[in-house]
């Protein structure tokens, strides 16, 4: 006989054992449950989709592009899908898609402003009955219809080409660049607060910037346009108005008088 006692090992309970397995499949029974109601209920329809102001989108677009969600699961719906279609919206820009239970979507978005309309586009025949303008990614949308139109400068004789199935009108990428540069030195120099710019037309030397009533044109060329506008901004008050101002010259401005001004 051992010295010491042995421990018996207890007998389990067969009621016991059958009451654990029993909770834990009501456990699972019920999350099952909760999975397929969260997934199935119509609480969690989606019933609205939210935005924030708007301008150049118009509501019918808006509304035609959130009608494809409506009734679908909040759970289930991807914010993915609805970003991708709201991006083929031509003034959605910079999108945030989030969920507000138990039924709505908020989507948050700015839009793209017109920068300058645009007139002859170089080497494109348009035929729209509305005008059009150019956007800061370089495409030429039509100006929407329930917007009335504020007054821009017309970018005249740009070089422009048509992209992608739907055949978008782009203006051409280093043209682009050039006009994105040229429009931040314009306000940097704070040109417009001072001569409101009617037109800037493209031509093989540079762009030209003709100024509202017959106050001047300026010939920037194509480079270090904001060393020319400051230059000419020095200069302005002891310039006469009607003036053809060559400003492509380092450190110096040459003046004449212009023809098409005295029209």
């Amino acid at each position: 006989m051992s010295r010491y006692a042995e421990r018996r090992t207890p007998r389990r309970s067969r009621i016991g054992s059958v009451l654990k397995y029993s909770a834990g499949f009501l456990v699972l029974a019920t999350a099952g449950f909760g999975v397929w109601w969260i997934l199935t209920s119509s609480t969690f329809a989606v019933g609205r989709v939210e935005s924030g102001a708007y301008r150049f989108t118009s509501q019918a677009e808006l509304e035609d592009a959130f009608s494809e969600f409506l009734g679908q699961n909040i759970w289930t719906l991807s914010t993915d899908d609805i970003a991708v279609r709201l991006e083929t919206l031509p003034w959605v820009r910079d999108l945030r898609v989030r969920r507000s239970l138990p039924n709505t979507i908020e989507v948050d978005f700015r839009e793209w402003r017109p920068l300058w309309q645009v007139s002859e586009i170089k080497g494109v025949r348009t035929t729209g009955l509305r005008p059009l303008v150019m956007i800061g990614d370089g495409r030429i949308l039509e100006f929407p219809a329930h917007v009335v139109m504020a007054g821009l400068p017309v970018l005249v004789g740009v070089p422009a080409v048509r992209e992608g199935d739907d055949g978008v009108l782009r203006v051409e990428k280093n043209h682009m660049d050039e006009i994105m540069e040229l429009i931040l030195a314009m306000e940097d120099a704070g040109l417009e607060s001072v001569s409101p710019v009617d037109f800037v037309v493209a031509r093989d030397e540079g762009y030209a910037i003709v100024l509202q009533d017959k106050r001047g044109i300026l010939m920037v060329g194509r480079e270090e346009f904001s060393d020319r506008l400051n230059r000419y901004m020095t200069a302005r008050d002891y310039l006469d108005p009607g003036l053809e101002i060559d400003l492509r010259f380092k450190d110096r401005l040459t003046v004449k008088e212009s023809p098409a001004l005295r029209e």
